[in-house]
């Protein structure tokens, strides 16, 4: 049978598991509140870089979604950003996609930065 030193021992262990398990979660919790109330450090992206043949008329919230996809940001991450629902984000996307033209996100970014992009045709080896 343990003695009482050796019961001492294990319940001082089981509460430091107890606590590191609740210091880690508070941790986590409390990275999440950080990044969610963080200020915008990020410089403002530039307009829509688009060629003259391609220039068409976006609200002004299809714009601030625009210029925060082509960044590389995910549609979760752009509507904390913005503080709009994300399904709201994919609306504006599909709305983006139709007076653009293109079938999706790749083909935007390529299209923001100049890069032709066909449908069905392999990316070039790098």
């Amino acid at each position: 049978m343990p003695d009482e030193e050796e019961l001492c021992r294990d319940e001082i262990a089981r509460s430091l598991r107890a606590l590191l398990r609740d210091v880690n979660e508070m941790t986590h919790l409390l990275r999440i509140l950080v990044e969610q109330h963080r200020p915008n450090p990020d410089p403002p992206v530039p307009a829509p870089n688009l060629p003259d043949s391609k220039k068409i008329s976006l609200t002004d919230r299809e714009s601030d979604v625009y210029q925060l996809l082509v960044t590389g940001m995910s549609n979760r991450q752009i509507g904390r950003r913005l503080g709009i629902a994300e399904r709201t984000v994919k609306n504006n996307l599909h709305s983006i996609y139709r007076k653009l033209g293109v079938s999706g996100r790749a083909e935007t970014i390529a299209q923001h930065f100049s890069t032709p992009v066909r449908r069905g045709t392999p990316p070039p080896p790098p």
